[in-house]
């Protein structure tokens, strides 16, 4: 099997080495989940998912007497982790679940690799790959992975509702693995819509991280109108979801060659919910730096058209970030009637990065070098030149600006 499949972690000597470490004793541990999975069906990871037979008292002890620095990132789960320059290691003891509550486990380490196969959410993350070289497929994953299909290991409900997570984790991996042909009448969308309630109690970090990565497959626009019509999108924006417009930014992308971004694709969802602040898309996590963009992104406060020039451009550049121009350019062409092949939005996009942003000249020492004393007229006195400057398109230097803060001071000293 290993000579069929292209493993590009098995090439690595540090990966190689943590590997035979931990299986002094034969078979004591094997690679599974997304590195088997990817690696089936061509792809390259950097995640390497090991699951052992070891406790992660043992697994700390054996690598670090050859000095592998371990981490514990979830010890009481039984998991520890193993940082090198091109691979992130997760080892996980095989393990059982006692109890489950939507958002946590409790677990019982175990020695069954068949135990370990079935509290994993999809057969297609339920593939091992021994030391020797064979898989152990006890879900039929692999032609699951071929068939493009997304299936729950027994019931879907069951497995929901060990961890809600796995309601937005269906249609990600639909998203990146599936056919496009799911059914709403199957029985693992029946149980996303019976559950679909319980997103709510799931962290907004969880749920972000999930949404997030729909929005970065090559193609999410199937999954996201799925996500519609069962009314997901609804309860995770907490307002009605249109997706005309985010249909046409996908396709402007893909026709002008585009990278994704999924803050632009997430605004091209929100375009209902106008004021983005701290008392709504509570679901999100979104820092300061993001939320601002949406709000500039979803409020369209400049006038963003076709026929910008580049005084227009300077002056809103002038404002706001290049990034978040060019893609306020961008959802302002999936707003309009234009086709998205049309020239001049490509123009305009073109320009945003050949424009200078303009640095204004005067401080605030400037005008302190004229005797005013420091407080708040400093700063009055700054916005009139600078409003004025810009009024200018930026064209007044450094000279006639000193000139108009002289003859403003003048004034000021004159009516006192």
């Amino acid at each position: 099997m290993t000579n069929e499949i292209q493993y590009n972690f098995l090439k690595d000597k540090v990966c190689m080495k943590i590997f035979s470490l931990l299986n002094e004793k034969e078979d004591t541990s094997r690679f599974v989940g997304g590195c088997v999975r990817d690696s089936i069906i061509g792809l390259k990871t950097n995640d390497i998912d090991i699951a052992t037979k070891l406790n992660p008292e043992d697994v700390v002890k054996i690598l670090g007497s050859e000095s592998i620095k371990v981490v514990p990132t979830g010890v009481d789960h039984g998991t520890v982790s193993v940082f090198s320059k091109d691979f992130n290691f997760e080892i996980t003891t095989l393990r059982s679940d006692i109890s489950t509550n939507g958002r946590h486990a409790e677990v019982m380490f175990s020695d069954s690799w068949e135990e370990d196969s079935l509290r994993r959410d999809f057969t297609i993350n339920s593939i091992y790959l021994k030391q020797n070289g064979e898989i152990y497929d006890p879900h039929n994953g692999i032609q699951h992975l071929k068939d493009k299909k997304i299936i729950f290991i027994g019931n879907p409900d069951e497995r929901i509702n060990e961890d809600y997570l796995r309601i937005l984790r269906f249609f990600r991996f639909n998203a990146f693995y599936g056919n496009n042909n799911l059914k709403l009448s199957s029985d693992s969308i029946k149980a996303c819509i019976k559950n679909k309630s319980k997103i709510k109690k799931l962290s907004s970090e969880r749920v972000q991280n999930e949404f997030f990565k729909i929005l970065n497959s090559s193609n999410p626009y199937f999954i996201i109108s799925i996500m519609r019509k069962i009314e997901i999108l609804d309860l995770l924006f907490e307002h009605k979801v249109e997706t005309k417009i985010f249909k046409k930014l996908l396709l402007i992308d893909k026709e002008n060659s585009f990278s994704k971004n999924h803050i632009l694709r997430f605004a091209s969802l929100a375009l209902n919910n106008k004021k983005i602040n701290s008392n709504n898309l509570q679901m999100f996590n979104f820092s300061k730096k993001e939320r601002k963009e949406l709000y500039l992104l979803t409020n369209q406060e400049f006038e963003i058209h076709n026929k910008l020039n580049k005084s227009d451009i300077k002056k809103i550049l002038y404002s706001i970030e290049r990034k978040t121009l060019k893609d306020m350019a961008k959802l302002s062409w999936a707003l309009s009637n234009n086709r998205v092949t049309n020239k001049n939005w490509k123009n305009v996009l073109s320009q945003i990065d050949k424009v200078a942003i303009p640095i204004f000249p005067l401080k605030a020492k400037d005008i302190l070098d004229y005797g005013l004393e420091e407080g708040p007229i400093i700063g009055e006195i700054l916005k009139t030149i600078e409003k004025d400057w810009i009024d200018s398109n930026f064209e007044h230097n450094k000279e006639d600006l000193l000139f108009k803060l002289k003859a403003i001071i003048n004034r000021k000293k004159h009516n006192k």
